[in-house]
């Protein structure tokens, strides 16, 4: 599947008529960047038209944002380079994009669509669906949804945008859920009336175990630090978790709790998180989460299955007997979440 960079760089191809010379912006601009947006995007510097143009090219993974957010992301990213900075994302709604051109976000969804006013604009409606290969992990959201499915309510032949508004995702992200689903074997769709419903391969364990080759652990990073008083939203995850849902002994005793990246994002911002260099001082261990392990658990702990994703990589004969309890309980209808 080509990268971001390829599509923006066989796009502009075809717009200018001339291949573009992609370059890494300087190191120093990249810096002058709150910590969160250096995550979300990769700045590339562009030479169009004998102007140097800097991009912001989405990282893989990110859940589509919303006008509002892109809006604010330029306008921290034009505050700190006087110029702006066009987003580069993969794909934004017909509405976002009416929204995004009014505010005046210079964007490319590269293949479809193009708006730098200072420069040139192309708007003609020409959406795609992104191919998705088989075999390739599921994106958060796709993983995120589908886990719902086995641990909380049943999507089995339920309309597209009723999904939306159960998850809480967007309606053009499930569609591009349904999508992975579907090129590797998950679930087929059928329409009745003038709705989509999902119908999926298999049930339950059966399901889990198809789908399991192309899930990952959603901790994506961790930060040992202090905090000067718990999480609300935090739910207890890792080894803190096994312990506290099997007769696994926990030995470390600083909790390792899971957080939504956005979640952990707003805790720096209130500042009653900070990171520290030595564990001696650490007080909690959080797990960055690419999802919301909120929408997965009501309990105080993160979900079995996520729970799992996020230890079978550790070699620990111990930890590997304990997460076949847990995976046993999950689809028991005996998880210690429930």
């Amino acid at each position: 599947m080509p990268t971001l960079e390829q599509r923006l760089t066989d796009y502009l191809a075809t717009i200018t008529g001339s291949a573009s010379d992609f370059r890494d912006a300087p190191g120093a601009a990249a810096s002058r960047l709150p910590l969160f947006l250096r995550e979300r995007y990769q700045l590339r510097s562009l030479g169009l038209f004998g102007r140097e143009c800097l991009m912001a090219l989405e990282t893989p993974g990110w859940e589509t944002g919303s006008p509002a957010e892109y809006a604010a992301h330029a306008q921290t990213m034009l505050a700190q380079f006087s110029e702006p900075v066009t987003l580069v994302v993969p794909q934004v709604a017909s509405y976002a994009r009416n929204r995004m051109v009014q505010a005046g976000i210079p964007f490319i969804v590269p293949g479809s669509q193009l708006f730098m006013p200072f420069m040139m604009v192309d708007l003609r409606e020409r959406f795609s669906t992104p191919a998705t290969d088989a075999g390739q992990p599921l994106t958060p959201a796709a993983q995120c949804i589908l886990l719902y499915h086995l641990l909380r309510t049943p999507l089995h032949g339920m309309p597209l945008q009723d999904i939306a508004k159960l998850t809480g995702y967007s309606a053009m992200m499930v569609t591009r859920v349904k999508d992975e689903w579907e090129t590797n074997s998950l679930c087929q769709t059928s329409r009745v009336g003038r709705s989509v419903v999902v119908e999926f391969a298999a049930n339950g364990l059966e399901l889990w175990r198809k789908a399991e080759p192309l899930l990952s652990s959603p901790a994506r990073k961790k930060h040992w630090g202090r905090w000067s008083r718990p999480e609300r939203p935090a739910l207890a995850a890792g080894y803190t978790a096994l312990s506290r849902t099997t007769m696994m002994v926990e030995d470390d005793p600083v909790p390792i709790v899971a957080l939504h990246r956005k979640d952990f994002r707003a805790l720096h911002e209130k500042e009653t998180f900070r990171t520290v260099s030595e564990y001696e001082e650490a007080n909690v261990l959080i797990q960055e989460w690419s999802y919301n392990p909120r929408l997965l658990s009501d309990g105080p702990c993160v979900d079995p299955l996520s729970l799992m994703l996020s230890l079978r990589a550790d070699n620990d004969d111990r930890v590997q007997q304990q997460l076949q309890t847990v995976l046993d309980g999950a689809f028991s209808g005996a998880s210690p979440n429930k």
